[in-house]
């Protein structure tokens, strides 16, 4: 599977939305209307990893705002790609690099599904450890739809 490190998020320039008057929280609520979009934290101090619905959902387990069963978690995974994930937090941490990697987890049918994760290491003014985002590259789209009932014309 992929891997790739980047330079952390940081020095990269941040776009300007003021002028389209867009906040945070509606950005994140609309990549959650388009797929299973779930934001994610690793306390490294702790070992801890919390996560948001839409991580549960992902990987079929039972959602809890406390800590995330790591052991159940990386269950379902696939085996080949456990150790690039170990790596990966590894190497982000020591190089203080942002990350993002593709990998396989169980689809609960008997195959697997691609998911890709995209993290950076947090600086210490905010808390320290990980943080980051997960996705399905195919997922269930999260569609509403509009029925033209209108006569022909």
């Amino acid at each position: 599977m992929s891997l790739r490190f980047e330079q952390p998020v940081i020095d990269k320039a941040e776009q300007s939305r003021v002028h389209i008057g867009i906040t945070d929280a509606e950005i994140v609520q609309m990549l959650a209307a388009y797929r299973l979009f779930g934001l994610w934290r690793i306390d490294i101090e702790t070992g801890h990893f919390f996560a948001s619905e839409d991580v549960h959902t992902i990987f079929d387990l039972l959602y809890s705002d406390g800590p995330v069963n790591l052991a159940e978690l990386m269950s379902r995974i696939h085996e080949e790609d456990r150790s690039l994930i170990a790596q990966t937090f590894e190497e982000a941490s020591r190089h203080g690099a942002g990350f993002h990697f593709v990998y396989r987890v169980d689809n609960r049918l008997g195959g697997y599904k691609l998911v890709r994760s995209v993290g950076r290491i947090r600086d210490d003014e905010s808390g320290g450890g990980i943080v980051g985002i997960t996705y399905e590259f195919v997922e269930k789209l999260r569609v509403v739809g509009f029925e033209d009932n209108t006569a022909s014309r």
